[in-house]
């Protein structure tokens, strides 16, 4: 995986619900289906794993400093402790160094800009790529209730938001009696303009996204393939695809347009494209376009630590007693840790993690068809401790 900077000194931070902050205020909002993800605030944590010897760290809070010592690789870390809200670009110092955000928000000298940044994030943007290329698995644009009807016309049916993330503000349509609570809340929002993709729901065998560095010269390099897991529509972990999934040659090939397409609207940087493979084998190979980081890229850069090991990433969730935290986790787990050199475990955040508990994002290093093996032994570790699993926590 080329680094894009050369051998600079990055400095890395970022704001996770960067979507949020993309999102027009004069959108309607769908139907909320749970509150905000409490964890969202601190994963800037886990750009730890994406540190080179010598860059350095923002991140919003206090980093736990056994976790920071557990990461295997000397860099600077500095926080801004508690800003107020809104994004960590908002309260970043003067940068003398490359910046390599999570996401672009605000405007840097050596980044696209944030307005073409925020229009190739929105799936309305995606949406209308797929068909303009004649890909499969295209949905449809509406802007207006009316055209919301419409547009179901089988069930179930999926409806999201342009800027909507990992699971929120995307909804499975699967009776006409949701469609209709669906339509009743925009039709309450009458000084909001409608913007909403619509969808098929595809009977799918696996989820994976492809990923990529775009340069600003338009020359790109494809970095990997990530299978995904999911809970829900929300990513629960990542792992390199195997051999078996899809030719990964072809599926890199099929993503020439969408690259370009990308560097004729002014954007470089990393991409991740989410995809599935269907029941049927057939392949829809854009179904969202995400120009930032990603967990799977994550997944990807820290496989490059081990050349006899494979790196997977997965969501540890935990019920926590008052009291517990962090420290209790990584006592819970120190005969599995590692840094990549040998097969265990490296616990990536959850600095803040406290009763009644939350997730904790970890890397496990293991040879080829031994990570649930390394799962399971993990959740004995914690059980064992005293920390309860929350949860069914499945292999990536």
């Amino acid at each position: 995986m080329t680094n894009p900077y050369g051998g600079r000194r990055r400095v890395r931070f970022g704001t996770f619900d960067a979507e949020s902050w993309w999102r027009p205020d004069d959108l309607a909002v769908l139907p909320s289906v749970g509150g905000g993800d409490p964890t969202v605030a601190t994963m800037d944590e886990l750009l730890a794993g994406f540190c080179a010897p010598g860059d350095l760290l923002i991140t919003r809070r206090p980093v736990d400093a056994d976790l920071l010592a557990g990461y295997g690789v000397a860099f600077d870390h500095q926080s801004v402790d508690t800003p107020g809200p809104g994004p960590i670009e908002q309260y970043l110092p003067p940068l003398n160094q490359v910046p390599a955000p999570y996401a672009v928000l605000t405007p840097f000298p050596s980044l696209p800009s944030p307005e073409i940044v925020a229009q190739v994030n929105s799936k309305t943007w995606s949406n209308n790529l797929v068909v303009e290329l004649g890909l499969p698995g295209a949905g449809q644009v509406v802007r207006s209730p009316d055209e919301l009807v419409a547009a179901v016309t089988d069930f179930p049916a999926l409806v999201k938001d342009p800027y909507g993330v990992s699971g929120r503000s995307l909804l499975e349509i699967t009776t006409p009696g949701i469609l209709r609570a669906i339509e009743r809340v925009l039709r309450k929002q009458p000084d909001k303009r409608v913007e909403l993709v619509v969808q098929k729901k595809y009977p799918k065998k696996h989820d994976f996204s492809g990923h990529l560095q775009l340069g600003q010269d338009g020359t790109w390099e494809f970095l990997g393939l990530q299978q995904m897991t999911n809970k829900g529509f929300r990513h629960h972990g990542s792992g390199p695809a195997p051999s078996a999934l899809i030719d990964e040659g072809w599926y890199a090939d099929s993503l020439g347009d969408v690259v370009a397409a990308l560097h004729a609207a002014g954007y470089w940087g990393p991409v991740g494209v989410d995809a599935m493979l269907l029941d049927d084998d057939s392949v829809v190979p854009v179904l969202e376009i995400n120009a930032r980081q990603s967990l799977g890229l994550l997944a990807l850069h820290l496989n490059r630590r081990s050349d006899d090991l494979t790196a997977h990433l997965w969501q540890l969730e935990l019920n926590l007693a008052p009291g517990k935290g962090i420290r209790d986790v990584l006592h819970a787990l120190a005969d599995c840790l590692t840094t990549g050199e040998r097969p265990g475990a490296m616990v990536l955040n959850g600095s803040h993690l406290t009763a009644p508990g939350g997730r904790v994002h970890v890397a496990i290093f293991c040879p080829d068809g031994e990570l649930m093996r390394w799962q399971h032994r993990l959740l004995a570790a914690v059980t064992a401790a005293g920390l309860t699993p929350r949860g069914k926590s499945d292999a990536a």
